[in-house]
């Protein structure tokens, strides 16, 4: 093993020229031509110099001014900004090529709309993605995101399938804040069939009357129903109408204005 040379003294360095001082600047201007004749030649701190006189200067440094966010895409589902007049629901939308079934076959399209606007049961078990609406053997899933039927399947399958803690969608606590101390007009849901026909030919639905069961349609949106009880027997009818109508048709009932003073 070669022996390790010792290190020099200070006392031994004593008047050797620092080897940074003939270290020559890096010209970060030079582009390989040929100088123009009449140029110095370039050499140790003079060339520095003159290559910090060639060196291009830096712009100064401009600030970018806050500038107004671009419009939402028209496609969009619905957005945050104050001035967007669209609303988060959406009308139910029924593609047989997104249509999933299990255990069924051939469903009637009416079958679905009605599954969907007066279930027996409703359901969500895959955190908020979609829900389940149960009626009689049937059993529809309808993706949130954009009000979709997505999948149509037997009652014995979805409860299958089923996880064991799910979470009951109670529409009716959820869109209705309760009646006002004045119990009339000005609630969030209208407290009487009468007040709820209203609200519905403001909104523009016709009202189709049935022995047993009437029917509600809008122009905007052909295809689709919701069917209204003749006779209603329910203290909590017109909230579950609210309910269906927002939920097949997209449009709110509710009446958002303050009650008078």
């Amino acid at each position: 093993m070669a022996p390790v040379p010792e290190r020099p003294s200070p006392a031994a360095l004593r008047g050797r020229p620092d080897p940074a001082r003939r270290v020559r600047p890096v010209d970060w201007s030079a582009t390989g031509a040929a100088a123009p004749a009449g140029d110095p030649p370039s050499n140790g701190g003079q060339a520095a110099e003159d290559a910090g006189d060639r060196l291009p200067r830096r712009r100064a440094r401009t600030v970018a001014l806050p500038r107004p966010l671009p419009a939402p895409p028209p496609e969009a589902l619905h957005t945050l900004g104050p001035d967007d007049p669209r609303s988060a629901p959406r009308p139910l939308r029924l593609d047989e090529g997104e249509l999933r079934t299990v255990g069924v076959r051939d469903v009637e399209r009416e079958r679905l709309i009605e599954t969907v606007a007066d279930p027996e049961e409703a359901w969500t078990s895959d955190n908020g993605v979609s829900d389940h609406f149960c009626r009689g053997d049937l059993v529809v899933q309808v993706r949130r995101a954009d009000n979709a039927v997505i999948g149509a399947f037997s009652r014995a399958y979805a409860m299958a399938v089923r996880p064991e803690q799910v979470t009951q969608l109670d529409e009716i606590a959820q869109l209705a804040a309760g009646r006002s101390p004045r119990r009339g007009a000005g609630t969030r849901v209208p407290t009487t069939r009468r007040e709820l026909l209203e609200r519905m030919t403001a909104a523009g639905f016709v009202v189709t009357p049935g022995s047993v069961h009437g029917r509600v349609t809008h122009p905007a949106h052909p295809g689709l129903f919701v069917p209204l009880a003749s006779t209603p027997s329910d203290v909590r009818f017109t909230r579950h109408a609210v309910a269906q109508i927002r939920r097949v048709f997209g449009i709110d009932l509710r009446d958002r204005a303050s009650a008078p003073d």
